[in-house]
């Protein structure tokens, strides 16, 4: 039996490097979107404020950008633990309530949440391709991969979210040490 988990173990770290690898490519898209949508804003700026022709389309790609930027960064930022926490009941319960409550009982909860948020989106998604839904603005964009992005940014926080649970019952298997990613 020792040698299942121990097989089991190695897969959870096998499949916790590869999420690393792609929320961390994600993580750095969202950066190269960042920098994309400065140079988008800084051209609105110039062709409203030197050339005194405002630009339409500026504010729309912004906010595209800045949504993918969004969902793009939510995986990598949950995998590095840096989402925010309210932890004001936390000093009132023991370290091993307050593991399961960070590592089992918070995950169950983001996870319904983004669970229902990955599938809503892909079947808006799967419907803007169907459809060829496009933006109602005055620059004309194709929805779906807008509505995909999502998709894959929230699905990846999901994937996220089961090896933060998949680590932490690893790690309570008695060995005093977790589980690698």
């Amino acid at each position: 039996m020792g040698w299942v988990l121990n097989k089991v173990e190695r897969v959870i770290q096998l499949l916790g490097s590869l999420l690393d690898r792609i929320t961390r490519l994600t993580w750095l898209l969202a950066g190269a979107l960042i920098v994309l949508m400065a140079f988008v804003v800084g051209y609105g700026v110039f062709t409203r404020y030197v050339l005194r022709n405002p630009d339409p389309y500026t504010y729309e790609i912004s906010c595209i950008l800045m949504l993918a930027c969004v969902v793009f960064t939510l995986a990598h930022t949950q995998r590095l633990g840096r989402h925010l926490r309210i932890d004001l009941m936390d000093r009132y319960f023991p370290e091993s309530v307050r593991g399961i409550l960070q590592n089992i009982v918070t995950p169950i909860v983001g996870l319904v949440f983004c669970g229902v948020i990955t599938w809503k989106t892909w079947e808006d998604a799967w419907l803007a391709l169907q459809n060829w839904q496009v933006t109602r603005g005055t620059l004309i964009i194709p929805t779906f991969p807008i509505k995909m992005a999502v998709t894959i940014g929230v699905g990846l926080l999901c994937l996220v979210l089961i090896a933060q649970m998949l680590r932490y019952l690893a790690s309570l298997r008695g060995k005093g040490e977790t589980v690698k990613e």
